[in-house]
Parts: structure tokens; C-alpha cells; sequence
């Protein structure tokens, strides 16, 4: 279970609103249903987009999986420039990132005290160390990201090539970083206990001002591509992050947090639950199954769509980016189905994120601000209900959908799993898009809804959604001209709760 202050203060706050609703009011708001996300998991829905750095020594090799196993002298950026990252991806609009501090090539970023195999140890390091700079390349992004106001996440290989004695590394037999080859139930050693030196080391790390890093999400890749079999510890690992960083998401192929999208391109299906029923010990989920989730799951473990802006994870430069209008249309089949995106954008050999990667980075925010910046509902338009729970529009009414605050919502009687609203929008506009969001601190409830817009004198039915969930972004394939929007709640498994709605157009 959790323990944090953010979760204590949304508990007594949620506590606070319930006694005034019931005690000063005489209202009943609705019951959570089934599972609910965690204080954190909700703040992790709300950042909805953000980067993934993939940095080390692939970026030198040309490799993604780090079977060449070089020596630390291969990892040697020109001009390395955390700062640059941090703003590129503050500028781009994007919440976070979430840094390769060791990949499945083993090599470490960080100054670690588990293994030889790491950058300090290469002359790239040394020269830095030197002239009194700093060559922890971990600790340097987390502060970079403190700096430009995003958030700082970490990738820790479970799979590691450097001690699996299944791949071979003939490039550093006799040297300092011949170490012992420990991964594997079969090989002698404990990889679990190293593993858990390296992910404690990481999330106790500080600042140099001593002050902690708080990190906002752990990847934990359970990728393999060698026949070794390896059972880990996932829980030891578990503990050992919820002591230390107890806000921290864990991200895995199922949870335990938050669970992978299955597939690597950044889209997810029309239909998407936030639940699953399977927790990361136990078998796992195909990709198509993953990209449903499980309707009335046992988890509350939403998907995370991870993605690429070129063709590989690393730096290559053959590679060129993805279009702006690619990246827009990964973004409403992602962010768009109630699914987080997680962009992959790597720095190359002088350690900077290139300038047509940073350049594409603006086009797609541009592209996305001009999307979303033309939002026709505000507070104070006439909003009608099919009902109100308690006839009580102060705490249940449908102008709750148009104030912006994400702990109102549009609420009707427990009785009642469909219902309605209606907008005037004060005049003919043309429409092309929706926005819809559910009420999720209290469960996923909604299975299906639709939006009509009112055409000729009679309501045309323009969209026609299953799932809803966090976010739901709706898009028409022709522009509709309409002076009323009416928007239905056609299936739910409880009372459904609307916190926002917006309709986009001019």
C-alpha cells in the first residue's frame, strides 16, 4: 500500500467534500466504483505526453541491444548537454522524461558501486572528472528536468547482456570488466541482489545540494533476447521503489502501476480499459489483450503507448523523423483513447537531441495547440440534464462538465446508467471535434456514448464511442455546422460520472 503526503491530502480532501455534501447539504455522492486509481495514477493520467531518452553506448555503435558489449571508452559525447534535452521536450510541450540509466547492454550511466561496467570508467568520464565536471549522466538529466519544471523518470534493464553467459563478449575477456556472469536461476551468483543494489542506488540518489531525486515513473523492461532463464524478484523490487520513491509509477508489461500499450507504435485500440486482472508475476498478456485491458479488471493498471520519433530507440544517423502529422495522428489514436504517450527521442554522439528531431518536436506541438486551442464551451453556457442526482446542480449539475476542475462531474441517481446533456453553444458554429473525460477517481464505468449535434432542426448523430475512461478525443471526418451539441451516456456498468466535455470548432 501506499504512503505518501499527496495521497494523505487527496484523501482528506476527498474525506472534506463528502462530509460538506452530506453533513451541510444533505447530498449523497456516488459511490467509487470497483477499482479506482491511486492518488498517483491519477496525477500519471494527467501528464498524458512525454519523452523517453534512450542514451549509452548504442548511441556510439549503432546497436539497439548492446551484443557488441564495448568497453566504456565507446561512450564518448561530443558535446553533452542535459539542459538541452530538458528544454527541448519543456518547449514541445512534454511533461517528463524517462531516461535509459542502464539498458540490456548492461552499461551504466550512473556512478554505480555494483559492476565495472559503467561510464565512469571510460575516458570520456575521467576527462570530465578532471576538469571538475560532472560524468553521472543520471543525475545530471534529473537535474536538467528540476530545472525546466518536467518530471524525471528512470529505465533499468532487468535483462542484462553484460552478465548473461548466454551472449558472448569476447571484446572484454582479460579485461576490468571481464565480472562475473551471475544472471540466470542456473548461474552462480545472485543477479536478483545486484539488481536491487542498482534500482536502491537509483532511487535514493540526490541532487548535489544532497536534497532527493523524486522520480516520477520506473521503467522495468522485461525484454530478453537470450535463452537464459532468469525468475526475478519483482517483489523485493516492488518494495524496495515504494519505500523509497512511494510516487513513483512502476511500469511494467502488467503493472504493477501502469502496463505496456502492446505494441511500439504508439496507437491503442477504439475500445481501451483501465483495469486488467493480472498482476506482473503471473502469465502475461498478448498485445492485442493488453491494448483492450480487461472491462471490470481487478487492477486499476492503465496503458502507457510507447513510441518512437524515428525508426530505432538509439541514435542513428541514417534515420530520419517522423512528420509532424504522423506524430499528430499517434497522438489521437494514444492521448486521444485515454492512453499516455511516451515519445522515444534520442540524443546522438554529441549529446544533444538533433535539431530536426527538436524542429519536428515544435511542428507537432504547433499542430496540436491549433487542434485543441479552439474550444467553443465555457462556463456559464446553458448546459441541460436528463436529471441531476438530488437536483442538486451545485455539486451534480451539468455546468460542473464546463468549469474546468477536475473534482466536479456531472452526476445523476444511482439508479440510472444512461443519461444526457444538452449545450447550446449560443449560435451556429462549425464543429469537428469532441473532447469527453469521466469522473475516474471513481472508477471507469462508461461503455458506451454518443455525441448528436443538431442539424436542420433534428439531432444528427455525429460520433458513437465504446470505452471512455480518462480522456477521449473524437474526431469528425467532415466539419458539421450545428448550434446544439447533445451528448448521451448509452451503456455503463454504474451511474456515469462526466467530469469535462468540449467541443471543438469555429
Amino acid at each position: 500500500m501506499r504512503s505518501s503526503s499527496g495521497q494523505r491530502w487527496a484523501v482528506l480532501l476527498i474525506a472534506a467534500v463528502y462530509w460538506f455534501a452530506t453533513t451541510v447539504c444533505g447530498q449523497d455522492p456516488p459511490a467509487a466504483y470497483l477499482q479506482t486509481p491511486s492518488a498517483e495514477q491519477l496525477e500519471w493520467h494527467r501528464l498524458e505526453y512525454y519523452a523517453f531518452v534512450h542514451f549509452g553506448p548504442n548511441t556510439f555503435t549503432g546497436e539497439e541491444w548492446g551484443r557488441s558489449q564495448s568497453t566504456p571508452d565507446v561512450f564518448k559525447p561530443a558535446a553533452l548537454d542535459t539542459d538541452q534535452w530538458a528544454k527541448s521536450f519543456a518547449d514541445a510541450g512534454m511533461a517528463a522524461m524517462i531516461l535509459t540509466a542502464k539498458h540490456h547492454d548492461g552499461m551504466a550511466l550512473w556512478d554505480t558501486n555494483t559492476t565495472t561496467y559503467k561510464i565512469g570508467n571510460g575516458a570520456w568520464a575521467k576527462n570530465r572528472t578532471a576538469q571538475g565536471l560532472s560524468a553521472d549522466v543520471v543525475k545530471l538529466a534529473a537535474a536538467s528536468a528540476k530545472k525546466y519544471g518536467i518530471k524525471f523518470g528512470i529505465y533499468l534493464s532487468p535483462w542484462d547482456i553484460h552478465r548473461d553467459p548466454a551472449m558472448p563478449k569476447a571484446k572484454l575477456a582479460d579485461t576490468l570488466y571481464d565480472e562475473p556472469q551471475i544472471f540466470g536461476d542456473n548461474s552462480p551468483g545472485d543477479y536478483n541482489e545486484f539488481y536491487a543494489k542498482q534500482l536502491t542506488e537509483l532511487v535514493t540518489m540526490k541532487y548535489e545540494d544532497s536534497t532527493p531525486i523524486e522520480l516520477s515513473e520506473l521503467w522495468l523492461d522485461g525484454n530478453s533476447g537470450s535463452n537464459t532463464v532468469q525468475t526475478f524478484n519483482w517483489t523485493n523490487f516492488r518494495n524496495i521503489i515504494r519505500e523509497h520513491q512511494p510516487s513513483a509509477i512502476m511500469w511494467g508489461h502488467q503493472g504493477v502501476d501502469a502496463r505496456w500499450v502492446g505494441n511500439e507504435d504508439g496507437v491503442t485500440v477504439a475500445t481501451n480499459w483501465h483495469s486488467i486482472s493480472r498482476t506482473q508475476d503471473q502469465e502475461h498478456y498478448s498485445g492485442d489483450e493488453l491494448q483492450t485491458g480487461v472491462r471490470d479488471g481487478t487492477y486499476w493498471t492503465p496503458a502507457e503507448a510507447d513510441a518512437r520519433i524515428r525508426n530505432g530507440w538509439f541514435y542513428h544517423a541514417t534515420e530520419r523523423p517522423k512528420s509532424a502529422s504522423t506524430l499528430m495522428d499517434m497522438y489521437l489514436q494514444s492521448v486521444g483513447r485515454s492512453v499516455n504517450l511516451l515519445l522515444d527521442v534520442p540524443p546522438d554522439t554529441t549529446g544533444q537531441i538533433v535539431k530536426s528531431d527538436v524542429d519536428i518536436l515544435l511542428q507537432f506541438k504547433a499542430q496540436r495547440d491549433a487542434f485543441l486551442n479552439r474550444t467553443l464551451l465555457t462556463p456559464g453556457l446553458e448546459v441541460n440534464a436528463s436529471s441531476i442526482r438530488d437536483d442538486n446542480s451545485t455539486f451534480f449539475g451539468p455546468g460542473n462538465v464546463l468549469d474546468g476542475n477536475f473534482t466536479t462531474y456531472w452526476a445523476i441517481t444511482d439508479e440510472e446508467t444512461t443519461g444526457s446533456i444538452e449545450i447550446d453553444l449560443g449560435g451556429n458554429h462549425t464543429v469537428d471535434a469532441f473532447i469527453t473525460q469521466e469522473h475516474i477517481a471513481l472508477g471507469q464505468r462508461i461503455g458506451g456514448y454518443v455525441i448528436d449535434g443538431l442539424v436542420d432542426g433534428d439531432y444528427k448523430t455525429l460520433v458513437r464511442g465504446t470505452s471512455l475512461g480518462y480522456k477521449r478525443i473524437d474526431t469528425l471526418d467532415e466539419p458539421v455546422e450545428t448550434s446544439q451539441i447533445r451528448l448521451r451516456i448509452t451503456q455503463a456498468n454504474a451511474t456515469p460520472l462526466i467530469n469535462s466535455f468540449q467541443v471543438l470548432g469555429v
